[in-house]
């Protein structure tokens, strides 16, 4: 009775949309944005309610022809928080996607060979494996040790974890039982300051204190293939070319091209000439770089700074391609996704976020619930789901689509908005519909 007087109501003042009219309606993006917004806000003990507005604005954000720039982000916003208090742990304190907890600082997390499992590591000295698919199940130890875990990498075909020690040495630990009783746990006793593997070989790549690059195989042979005077935070190899990549303290981008040299170039002045060394160094600012990553075709590199901001590289033209800005502290850890049109990155400042690399308008995805710095970041292997940790210790999973945090509402509420819910929260100037209709 009460949904034939508000269609009554409608065609007697001429004021009510069809659903054909929710494509065409500028209205329904301010729609979408308040019910998002609202559902933000509404506690959380009003459970149902909370996710079904929630719901509701992502159906009519995918169905109509929102403002694209911005909606996207208050209907993820709302969903995962309305996500977060369905099936939510009271007892241990514990949401939906965290998935567990090192005992301290978590500092890396990454994937192997095998796309159902990852690796974290944590200043508690610990590696574990999780299981994707089985979120809840205990993690297996598969490194433990004494010294603070600084981070972790994984080599190129996912058989081999490197475990870089604070101000101490390094290890290898092999993932692969195949190999395993080939290659036993390799310690390197040699401080460094950070180091990387070798694409596509059994090799890696370390600065040593006092500056030195050094390239060591498995077998523990060494060359010194390039020199600096600066303190590097992190090391990426280009596969493609084998340049290698430094980003210091100092705020100077520097790079190594094969042929490398060894001998070591004052920063005023290699700023000259540059482009025509197999060494050169690029001045960005006194901001340090903090993380580096290359992006999968091999034309871009992302570089993260203590400045907050993220600069786009050109590798070919060695030249700024543009600066994205939004995050407020250090920028922690970095990713492109597979495909390359993505990128992630993590903050001091309590939040990951994914950044739309083909639309500089549109806002990225914030994702802002750990209770402390967020120091890593991974796409899983297919770019469907983020993995971060930080200084909260715990590890957190994110999906990058908001349909499926839709979906899981669906799947786990038994009820629809009343008439007098959708009256308020929606309006009755526009037809009733079930959310969940499947």
């Amino acid at each position: 009775m009460r949904f034939l007087l508000t269609t009554i109501l409608c065609v007697a003042t001429n004021f009510c949309f069809s659903q054909s009219d929710l494509k065409n309606d500028p209205k329904i993006t301010e729609l979408v944005m308040s019910m998002s917004q609202r559902s933000l806000v509404m506690p959380g003990y009003l459970t149902d309610l909370k996710a079904l507005i929630a719901r509701q604005a992502y159906e009519f954000w995918k169905n109509g022809e929102t403002e694209p720039y911005v909606s996207h982000l208050n209907v993820y916003q709302a969903l995962y928080e309305a996500n977060k208090y369905l099936g939510y742990d009271s007892a241990r304190n514990l949401a939906y996607n965290q998935v567990g907890f090192h005992s301290n600082t978590v500092t890396s997390v990454v994937f192997g060979a095998n796309p159902d499992y990852y690796y974290s590591s944590s200043s508690d000295g610990r590696i574990l494996k999780w299981n994707v698919k089985q979120p809840g199940s205990i993690p297996e130890v598969v490194y433990e040790s004494k010294k603070i875990i600084q981070s972790i990498e994984m080599s190129n075909d996912g058989k081999v974890l490197m475990a870089i020690f604070y101000q101490e040495g390094l290890a290898l630990i092999p993932t692969d039982q195949n190999i395993q009783e080939d290659i036993a746990v390799l310690e390197d006793p040699q401080p460094v300051q950070t180091a990387t593997f070798i694409p596509g070989e059994r090799k890696y790549l370390s600065v040593t204190k006092a500056g030195d690059l050094i390239l060591k195989g498995f077998d523990s042979k060494s060359e010194n293939v390039g020199k600096t005077a600066l303190k590097v935070n992190q090391l990426k190899v280009d596969e493609n070319n084998g340049t290698i990549y430094a980003g210091t303290d100092q705020g100077v981008l520097e790079a190594w091209e094969k042929p490398y040299e060894v001998k070591e170039s004052p920063i005023e002045d290699i700023m000259k000439n540059w482009r025509q060394q197999s060494y050169f160094g690029y001045e960005l600012g006194t901001f340090s770089i903090n993380c580096l990553d290359i992006s999968p075709d091999g034309n871009t590199l992302a570089i993260g700074r203590d400045r907050g901001d993220v600069i786009l590289w050109d590798i070919e033209n060695k030249e700024l391609i543009r600066i994205i800005y939004g995050h407020q502290s250090t920028v922690t850890d970095i990713q492109f996704n597979p495909k390359g049109n993505l990128l992630l990155t993590t903050s001091r400042d309590g939040t990951a976020r994914i950044w739309d690399l083909k639309e500089s308008r549109k806002l990225p995805i914030i994702m802002e619930d750990h209770q402390d710095w967020v120091l890593t970041g991974s796409f899983d292997p297919s770019g469907t789901q983020v993995i971060t940790g930080g200084g909260d210790e715990y590890i957190r999973t994110w999906p990058v689509d908001p349909a499926y945090f839709a979906f899981r509402i669906c799947a786990l509420l038994e009820r629809q908005l009343t008439q007098e819910e959708w009256d308020e929260f929606v309006g009755s100037d526009i037809p009733y519909e079930v959310a969940c209709s499947e």
